[in-house]
């Protein structure tokens, strides 16, 4: 099962003299079939079949462990809403919304170099189809791939 999402087109705001440049996900909700998600600038013509690392626009990719299913007793899947304590010092929850950083220098440079906008397509690709529960207690939408944010970052 595979599907596309684009977002933008958007200014970049990169200078063209970075040295370095990550694209960041936040909130990656990964109560969810594992996934991989590849990343293309600038290329809205890309879809899950002909998506390849090998095209001008790919820009990289990440993985992410789902958790498809709660085997644990009632509650235990329920990620804590509020701050932790003061001094609790334990992990937090496994189904704490997720973070992945990808390096994109060289695929930034190239968008760079051919204007001021930049559109992310992101293919992700899963085994498994998702079929989320009808009380969508957890994966609150039927896509697979639900993010909070996405940033990008340059450094000189």
């Amino acid at each position: 099962m595979a599907e596309k999402y684009v977002y933008g087109p958007f200014d970049h705001c990169a200078a063209p003299d970075f040295s370095r440049a990550h694209l960041e996900f936040y909130g990656i909700n990964h109560f969810r079939p594992t996934f991989t998600a590849r990343i293309y600038f600038n290329d809205t013509k890309v879809t899950p079949k002909n998506a390849d690392e090998k095209r001008q626009s790919y820009a990289g990719k990440f993985a992410m462990l789902g958790h498809e299913t709660c085997y644990g007793d009632e509650g235990h899947c329920d990620v804590p809403t509020g701050p932790p304590r003061r001094f609790d010092d334990r992990p937090s929850h496994p189904l704490t919304p997720a973070y992945r950083r990808v390096v994109v220098t060289n695929a930034l440079k190239r968008a760079v170099r051919k204007g001021k906008k930049l559109t992310v397509t992101v293919i992700v690709d899963s085994q498994r189809p998702f079929k989320p529960p009808a009380d969508k207690k957890r994966h609150h939408t039927e896509r697979l791939f639900e993010i909070r944010g996405m940033q990008l970052v340059t450094f000189s």
